[in-house]
């Protein structure tokens, strides 16, 4: 009888310990050593074509370039694969505090299954074989790049409004010198090191989180600063356009659906910093000529599709300045103008 009532106790210890260890290759990993120091991979985000003011409209594509590099000045071994789908590992801060995350990320690990080694020298690995995966060695020159042709592509980035992005890759590394961690003596893996992914000793586990970026997502389409305007990018040094002190400026710009349908629904207001110049002898707070702009907030004109502010440009000084457009979606749309 206690023999009957010990056999399934050993099933089950034994399910439990293979469980773990696949629980180790699908990016779980328990029982893991925490690295000590740096992870000896360092990873790099940055934008590839970004709009200046990092504002991009449902039309933009976002594209994300992550840089892989082994900072160690050693070899690096870790498991077979790693890297395969590191751009994966992109999390956002969304507008409301929220985390976006690639939502296929389990169903793309689920098929990274280990194999097992079920004897050593022709001694076999009691309670349970051993799960193990072929050894991936990163030299010390590695160095990789991974490009995101349009984050909304993997990501449901759909909120309007300020986020943050970060990479969080995790890694395992195993140490050469450790028998029980890296094993070349398997019987079912014949003149093949494998590395054991549930290892206890010479195995470490790092998460390689990159710097941050920051940009804007609009629901609409800005056709830019429209005449007598110029935008920032029609010339090498801005301001591309300079008015006379005194003089009245509209302002005006047009917001459009991704179908390329004016929107008017939109509220966009007027903020102004100066870059060059003496200063004002009162701050500017209210910067509308006549009473057509109240509160700083352009008029929508249905006529022209246009959002229109008539700037008083007698509340500012000479110099240089910057309009800062805010609209209701949480994008921002600037330009600088010169005052003389």
């Amino acid at each position: 009888m206690r023999a009957s009532l010990r056999r399934p106790a050993r099933r089950l210890s034994r399910l439990l310990a293979l469980g773990a260890a696949v629980a180790v290759i699908l990016g779980a990993p328990v029982r893991a050593v925490h690295g000590d120091g740096p992870p000896p991979l360092q990873a790099t985000i940055f934008f590839q074509n970004p709009p200046s003011n990092l504002t991009y409209s449902p039309t933009t594509p976002i594209t994300i370039v992550l840089q892989l590099k082994n900072m160690s000045g050693a070899p690096v071994i870790t498991t077979a694969g790693f890297g395969g789908d590191v751009f994966r590992r992109l999390f956002f801060t969304t507008p409301t505090g929220g985390t976006v995350t690639n939502t296929a990320e389990a169903l793309i690990h689920k098929d990274s299954q280990p194999s097992f080694c079920f004897s050593r020298q022709r001694v076999l690995q009691t309670p349970t074989a051993i799960p193990v995966a072929p050894v991936q060695v990163l030299a010390t020159t590695y160095a990789t790049q991974f490009v995101l042709p349009d984050a909304r592509q993997f990501y449901p980035l759909t909120a309007s409004g300020r986020y943050t992005v970060n990479a969080r890759i995790p890694l395992q590394t195993f140490t050469a010198s450790d028998p029980t961690a890296v094993i070349s003596d398997c019987d079912q893996f014949p003149d093949q090191q494998v590395v054991n992914v549930a290892a206890t000793t010479g195995r470490q586990s790092f998460t390689v989180i990159s710097n941050s970026l920051e940009f804007v997502l609009s629901r609409f389409v800005s056709s830019g600063f429209l005449s007598p305007l110029v935008n920032d990018s029609a010339c090498a040094t801005p301001p591309c356009q300079a008015f006379s002190f005194g003089q009245v400026v509209p302002v005006k710009l047009q917001l459009l659906s991704a179908a390329g349908a004016p929107i008017g629904t939109a509220t966009a207001t007027l903020s102004v910093f100066q870059l060059a110049g003496s200063s004002p002898a009162v701050p500017p707070t209210m910067l509308g000529a006549g009473a057509a702009n109240p509160g700083n907030q352009f008029r929508f004109d249905p006529t022209s599709s246009q959002y229109i502010f008539n700037l008083n440009t007698r509340v500012l000084a000479r110099g240089v300045w910057r309009l800062d457009v805010q609209i209701s979606d949480g994008s921002t749309q600037s330009v600088q103008i010169g005052l003389q």
